[in-house]
């Protein structure tokens, strides 16, 4: 919208002040006769920088902003022009194409484009306006200007008060045209918003009528009050000082807190503190000298402990023997050398570089698999203060962080405990399941577990208990969990994660000659020669009394075994133990009772629609048979899933019935006999009790569905695994090693896997792998030829 221009003499008009104007150019005569045409009576009213010049020809020598007004009334002053009296309405630019000033009317724009305020803004604003308020009315120099309904305006119409104070007294007082003025007028049309306008108003006319020297004597009353208030406490709290103590003194009850403060003073000085730190304390010590009460006085003694107590400073001395920490590791644990090996990598770079910013090593496997018990070792390897803290069912963040000090009965957090605990800033800390933190209202751990763990943050470690950086920078810090997919995924990005699998057969067997029997036999002062435990009596308790990917429930059958034989010394007569027993089935069973678990076994005959799958379980493998039936005795066209399985092997058998209709032909089914429309399909995973899912038993699924309609049987040697695509590609699965071993131990001596999980027999034990048959896949075709041959 366009509006004419009327270029005047240092004259700025503020939006709602109310002035006249003296009009006689022709120009700006034509720009007033062109508003009283229009309905508004509106125009723009824009300064020249120069007042003396006549005629202004180009907008550089105008100011940059304007004021839109409406024209309140208009006196035709004949020849000498108008006189009209104005009220401004806003600040506003003016949009020119060219520099030359070659019309009467312009479009614009409004210089603050957002006039709405949020709350915070509104208070600010009204702050400012009290202020304003203030400095007018009891700290102006002019008391003789006078500013019409300035307590109505500040109560009722907030929006104009600044303004309309600014234009009172930011003007010329003996009308003497000033150009300081006119740039603090143009100064406030140019701000973008409203606060920045109070902002420059309230400086201003602070600047412009404040009397200095009534501040200064202001400032040098309240602080000679503030002097006189803070020495009459003084006084009167060192009179009741003196007078409590010679109270106490007649009773007899001066208390033991002058012990204190002198055994902690010198602590204090015994102590080699960061200086922030030792300010800290003393300051907290001063408070403890002049608590008033015993409460206050124990509160401040506990943090002035804790402050004390914490490793600042103090360092232990690590080993820095890398062969002796390997040879450590192998006498404590058993195989695991892929782990073994990671580990002494991350060592030898952490002695090369103490002050290495790298990865946390964070160690995921099932339990029982012996992921603390190595970390144990690796401190005890490194001669390392080893700290362990539990983090199973932390959900609150106060127990990483601490507890304020305001709260009753407030400690730090589970970490500044640690530390207290090593006693060095250089321990090994252990975060043992870090994957069973929760959040809920009162915060999420795993944040706070971030600084913890973060090499960037973790130098600045803040406790809300300690309330003093702590540095953590020096501190060795290894993790543990159950299961990957639950760790914060925050958290991940800090770990270095290394799998630890469950332990085959043959390792819990090594593992528990030459660790569990030993300790076993030690606590219960038995020579090894009494009591011997063949290979064939451990492998029969691990299959038959276990069922874990650790060896926990192993060594408490063990246990159970060696407790019950010498009890049964104690109840001969002699009380002598027979040399050299040896440990068989029977005894087993007479001690451990009836056998509690049994492996899948291979079918020894061969029947059309069973084909063994593999399944990867929390306790290793197992075999994993998959049985497909039709019939013709129904509606036709149903298909019966049963054996508790989950989603997604529901959806694996949807898609390899979905890819056996779609080259039923190609695989060797008769349709002509075989009408899927017709015929009803069931497909079941025995031992309905426990919950099975994944996508692995794709290719398993699929041959025996080929095998019944085709009534082809499948050997029952072999074994497959891998999942199905609706296209026939073979997808990658997991569990690799555990599945081969648990498929050789069925009796399994011929494997199907996809070609992409070949990396992983690298872990399945050299001796299984000579004498198995591995088939690596891509496409279900080869499949198909390795099981029915040819087509």
């Amino acid at each position: 919208m366009k509006k004419p221009i009327l270029i005047s003499r240092a004259i700025v008009v503020l939006p709602y002040e109310t002035t006249t104007i003296e009009v006689g150019r022709p120009k700006s005569i034509q720009a007033i006769d062109l508003a009283k045409q229009s309905s508004s009576k509106e125009i723009i009213i824009i300064s020249q920088k120069d007042i003396d010049t006549d005629e202004v020809v180009n907008f550089d020598e105008l100011y940059k902003v304007g004021t839109l007004v409406k024209i309140k009334s208009i006196i035709d002053n004949f020849d000498e022009g108008y006189s009209i009296e104005v009220e401004g309405l806003k600040a506003v630019y003016i949009n020119n194409e060219n520099d030359v000033i070659d019309a009467i009317e312009y479009e614009y724009e409004d210089v603050i484009t957002n006039p709405i305020l949020s709350n915070k803004d509104e208070i600010a604003i009204n702050g400012i306006n009290s202020e304003i308020f203030n400095i007018i009315n009891k700290r102006s120099r002019h008391k003789n200007i006078n500013f019409d309904n300035m307590h109505a305006l500040i109560s009722l119409e907030k929006e104009k008060f600044a303004y309309l104070a600014a234009a009172t007294y930011i003007n010329d007082y003996d009308n003497e045209i000033s150009e300081k003025t006119i740039e603090d007028r143009i100064n406030i049309l140019l701000q973008p918003n409203l606060l920045l306008v109070h902002e420059t108003i309230l400086h201003l006319l602070f600047d412009q009528l404040v009397d200095k020297r009534v501040i200064e004597d202001e400032v040098e009353k309240t602080i000679t009050d503030k002097i006189n208030n803070n020495f009459q406490k003084q006084q009167r709290e060192f009179y009741l000082r003196e007078k409590l103590k010679v109270v106490k003194e007649q009773l007899g009850e001066l208390s033991s807190r002058e012990e204190d403060a002198d055994k902690i003073r010198a602590k204090i000085e015994d102590l080699e503190l960061p200086p922030n730190v030792k300010e800290r304390a003393l300051a907290e010590l001063n408070r403890f000298e002049n608590a008033m009460s015993s409460n206050e006085s124990s509160v401040i003694k506990s943090y002035l402990d804790w402050l004390l107590d914490l490793p600042w400073t103090q360092q232990g001395v690590d080993n820095t023997d890398l062969m002796s920490v390997r040879t450590h590791l192998d006498d404590n644990h058993y195989g695991i050398e892929k782990v073994k090996e990671r580990i002494l990598e991350y060592l030898a770079l952490r002695m090369r570089n103490p002050n290495l910013k790298g990865p946390i090593i964070c160690l995921v496997g099932p339990p029982g698999v012996g992921k603390t018990s190595l970390v144990t070792s690796i401190a005890q390897a490194l001669n390392k203060k080893f700290v362990k803290v539990s983090l199973g069912g932390v959900r609150d963040e106060s127990e990483i962080r601490g507890h304020r000090k305001t709260y009753v009965g407030a400690m730090p957090g589970r970490i500044i405990k640690g530390m207290k605990k090593a006693g060095v800033i250089n321990p090994l800390f252990l975060l043992d399941e870090i994957d069973k933190m929760t959040s809920d209202q009162r915060g999420d751990p795993a944040a706070a577990m971030l600084e913890v763990l973060d090499p960037e943050q973790n130098k600045n470690f803040s406790d809300n208990y300690i309330e003093e950086e702590y540095d953590l920078s020096k501190v060795m810090f290894m993790a543990t969990a159950n299961y990957y997919q639950q760790i914060p995924y925050a958290l991940i990005d800090r770990l270095e994660v290394i799998e630890l699998s469950s332990y085959t057969a043959i390792e819990k067997r090594e593992i528990a000659k030459s660790h569990l029997l030993k300790r076993i036999f030690m606590d219960a002062k038995l020579n090894e020669n009494e009591l011997i435990f063949t290979d064939d009596a451990l492998d029969f308790i691990i299959n038959h009394y276990t069922k874990e990917a650790g060896v926990r429930e192993l060594d408490r059958q063990l246990g159970h075994i060696v407790r019950k034989y010498i009890v049964e010394t104690y109840k001969n007569k002699n009380n002598q133990s027979p040399l050299n027993l040896k440990v068989d089935e029977a005894m087993i069973i007479k001690y451990l009772g009836k056998i509690k678990f049994d492996f899948n076994k291979k079918e020894e005959t061969t029947i059309p629609g069973i084909v063994n799958g593999m399944a990867y379980t929390a306790a290793g493998g197992d075999l994993l048979p998959i049985e497909v039936n039709h019939s013709t005795n129904g509606k036709g066209g149903n298909v019966t899933i049963t054996g508790n399985l989950e989603k997604t092997m529901n959806e694996s058998v949807s898609v390899a019935l979905g890819f056996v209709k779609a080259n039923a032909d190609k695989y060797g089914i008769d349709t002509k006999k075989v009408s899927f429309k017709e015929i009803d399909i069931h497909v079941h995973v025995p031992s309905g009790g426990i919950p099975k899912d994944g996508p692995s038993a794709g290719i398993a699924i699929t041959t025996a569905i080929i095998s019944s309609l085709s009534q082809r049987p499948v050997r029952t040697t072999l074994s497959m695994t891998g999942e199905i695509m609706l296209r026939g590609n073979v997808g990658i699965i997991g569990g690799v090693k555990e599945k081969v071993i648990s498929a050789y131990r069925a009796g399994v001596r011929e494997i199907i896997l996809p070609i992409d999980d070949e990396r992983y027999l690298e872990d399945v034990p050299k001796y299984i792998l000579d004498d198995i048959k591995i088939h690596l896949v891509k496409h279900y075709d080869e499949v198909y030829n390795i099981v029915f041959g040819e087509k």
